[in-house]
């Protein structure tokens, strides 16, 4: 490893699977009203549950090394 994973990339990761979790939220039910931007939220919701979940299977898989 290029440095040791504590519990603050545990916590960023699942910060970024909360934050997702909102915007999609908000950007689906902007979506259900046709508010104008609220698709690109979605997507940004998508990418950061996705990132999110990769960094924290990502540090519970460096700690268990």
């Amino acid at each position: 490893m290029l440095f040791r994973v504590g519990g603050a990339t545990s916590v960023f990761g699942w910060l970024l699977i909360l934050s997702g979790i909102t915007y999609l939220v908000v950007g689906g039910r902007g979506a259900m009203m046709n508010t104008p931007g609220s698709l690109p939220r979605v997507l940004i919701g998508l990418v950061a549950v996705v990132i999110g979940s990769s960094i924290v299977r990502w540090a519970k898989r460096a700690r268990r090394e």
